[in-house]
């Protein structure tokens, strides 16, 4: 396929002094009982074991997100993390994916958390509930909803800001209606409940730790365990522990096993031990290398831990995808987008299909009698190959706004400062800003973009503004009376670390030639949740190949006849090959119509538009720039 700049692709189917002293710190993690609940099951702590009903339990996680695949395929991986020999499953729950919109709740389909749960606990699996409220996950503001930065302007994330904990609360009360019936204690699954996440790595208030501790804990009494995990240094966990929470550490292959335990129990004497984010694999970031770890250090470190009767949750067991966009970001040097695939190097694939690292995993499980021989050994599941699908250019993206109810118009702007995508109240997409100039040529210049601006002189491309190379200024042809068009793409909110409230859009005023631009501004937005119109069928396409955006549209059917009838349009995310290194996109096959239906593909790209592309469906991954990869049973 010709190395395209940035498309997206969318598929369619018809006490904190205590610890700071060198005093060890012995943490009570039995929550009090309401009067009115009286638990079916009791889940304790004795000793360093944890003890449910009585019964000693050495705890084998592993983690799935419910809400990086379709929930067609979560009882495949459930039961494929059984048959490596876990006992449990880990999910984050994601604020952001129930409440995209102030009060617009949605726990039905793919984003039904509660038959999740049920699923694990039909599949003999526990569950340790991650519900944040932040979560980072590599996802976009690190699961925090985007609108809490629109409707408070100046809030204080993660922090005893009043609006910030008035809507944990909120958002807990819903979360936990479809919850606490399946807590352990209520006769459920969910054994433990974490206390927001790695907060040791962001911030060091006691009181915002109790205040959150204390909204989980009115709604899971002693029905459940509390925790917290942070990593495994004191600096980390010290800041990040509260009382009345297990304290647990994370860490990777090759760690020093016995030093962190050590370091742990000076501040822990008594407890479980647990590695509650042991890592497989990790993250990538567009334009990295793919990140791998190598499956010899993940066995050796895991059997030390085994050795020494740690509990060990994975992370990740299955990455699964970053669907539309909800991908986060990093900031190291420069910003840093993450990828569309979580794949994570994990034991199991994006696609779930178990790796060497899984059969490697699950052997040495079985010297240790955690596995069910009873229980099939999985196997890669088909791929479908559906050979090159054409594609052609439909509509220009940004001369078709009224006709096609592609964009929304936003009232005008006269700046400096123009509304970023929070005070339009606008998720993510696409923003376009354009003024008329009253200049000749010259220098435009924007310090702050958020995250990626294609300037455009009378609809002709003149460069690109962006964050991840700083690039800050670009050369423009202009003559009096032109019309300036800057076309702002969200690439994904930070999730992680002291740059959390990133807000799209220009951050900074608009200069030209060293003064700022003066005049009023026009702004539409492009939301890009649904790209459909009545009207679009009857439209012949277009002759226009200027400068993108520009969707083209193809259609396809499978020969093969596999696959499901989906009446529902899917956004399989950002795609960008020539940076890479990601270089194919996962298609679950649920969403793909049975033939003779057909399958209608868009492609948006952003950039040069030539007549046609062709893309091809494959029945293997390309993460790496150039290589297949490709698994089997062994």
């Amino acid at each position: 396929m010709k190395s395209i700049k940035v498309v997206y692709i969318l598929l369619i189917g018809y006490t904190l002094e205590a610890a700071k002293s060198n005093e060890p710190v012995i943490i009570s993690i039995q929550g009090e009982t309401p009067p009115s609940q009286s638990p079916l099951r009791n889940i304790s702590i004795v000793g360093n074991e944890f003890m449910l009903d009585g019964v000693p339990l050495h705890i084998l996680s592993g983690s799935v997100h419910y809400f990086r695949l379709p929930a067609e395929y979560w009882r495949d991986r459930l039961r494929k993390l059984k048959a490596a020999g876990l006992n449990s499953v880990a999910t984050y729950v994601e604020w952001s994916y129930h409440e995209p919109e102030e009060r617009q709740y949605s726990f039905e389909g793919d984003k039904d958390v509660a038959a999740f749960v049920r699923i694990a606990a039909e599949e003999g699996l526990h569950v340790l509930l991650r519900p944040g409220p932040y979560i980072c996950a590599e996802r976009d503001l690190g699961g925090l909803p985007y609108w809490l930065l629109s409707k408070y302007p100046n809030i204080r994330l993660r922090t005893t800001d009043k609006d910030f904990i008035y809507e944990t609360k909120v958002w807990m009360t819903k979360l936990f209606e479809q919850l606490s019936p399946l807590l352990f204690g209520n006769g459920g699954p969910i054994i433990l409940v974490q206390v927001e996440n790695e907060y040791g790595s962001y911030g060091n208030s006691m009181p915002y730790m109790e205040q959150v501790r204390d909204i989980i804990r009115t709604h899971t009494g002693s029905s459940a365990l509390l925790y917290t995990t942070d990593g495994a240094s004191s600096s980390y966990f010290m800041s990040g522990y509260v009382p009345g929470a297990l304290t647990t550490i994370d860490f990777g292959p090759g760690f020093n096993v016995a030093k962190g335990v050590k370091i742990l129990r000076d501040f822990m004497p008594e407890g479980p031990v647990m590695n509650s984010e042991y890592y497989p694999g990790w993250l990538t970031h567009w334009g990295e290398s793919i990140q791998q770890v190598d499956t010899a250090d993940v066995v050796a470190t895991l059997k030390t831990m085994l050795d020494l009767k740690i509990n060990v949750n994975f992370y990740m067991f299955f990455g699964g995808t970053n669907f539309e966009f909800s991908s986060g970001a990093n900031y190291g040097l420069t910003y840093q987008p993450d990828i569309t695939s979580y794949d994570y190097d994990a034991p199991l694939t994006e696609a779930g299909d178990p790796t060497p690292k899984y059969y490697a995993i699950r052997n040495l499980l079985k010297q240790y009698n955690f596995v069910d021989d009873a229980i099939s050994i999985p196997t890669p599941s088909p791929k479908g190959a559906y050979g090159i699908v054409t594609v052609t250019p439909k509509i220009p993206l940004l001369s078709n706004v009224g006709r096609f109810n592609l964009g929304k118009k936003y009232e005008d702007s006269t700046g400096p400062i123009l509304p970023t995508f929070e005070h339009l109240r606008q998720r993510n997409g696409l923003v376009l800003y354009e003024t008329t100039m009253d200049y000749a040529g010259g220098v435009l210049t924007a310090t702050r973009p958020r995250d990626w601006i294609y300037v455009y002189v009378d609809g002709k491309l003149q460069g690109v503004l962006n964050r991840i190379y700083m690039k800050h200024m670009v050369d423009i042809n202009s003559v009096e009376n032109s019309t300036l068009s800057l076309l702002v793409e969200s690439q994904g909110r930070i999730n992680f670390g002291s740059r959390l409230h990133d807000r799209k859009g220009i951050l900074s005023p608009i200069l030209f030639n060293g003064k700022s631009l003066q005049g009023s501004w026009t702004i539409t937005g492009y939301p890009l949740d649904n790209v459909e119109s009545k009207n679009m069928a009857d439209y012949e396409g277009t002759s226009d190949l200027s400068d993108g955006p520009v969707l083209y549209e193809g259609e396809f059917v499978l020969a093969d006849g596999q696959g499901y009838v989906w009446g529902k349009r899917h956004n399989l995310g950002r795609y960008w090959p020539g940076l890479g290194p990601q270089v194919t996109l996962y298609v679950p096959g649920i969403w793909l119509n049975a033939a003779p239906a057909h399958n209608r593909v868009q492609i948006l790209e952003l950039e040069k538009v030539p007549a046609k592309l062709t893309m091809e469906f494959i029945d293997y991954p390309i993460l790496n720039r150039t290589q297949p990869v490709v698994y089997s049973a062994t």
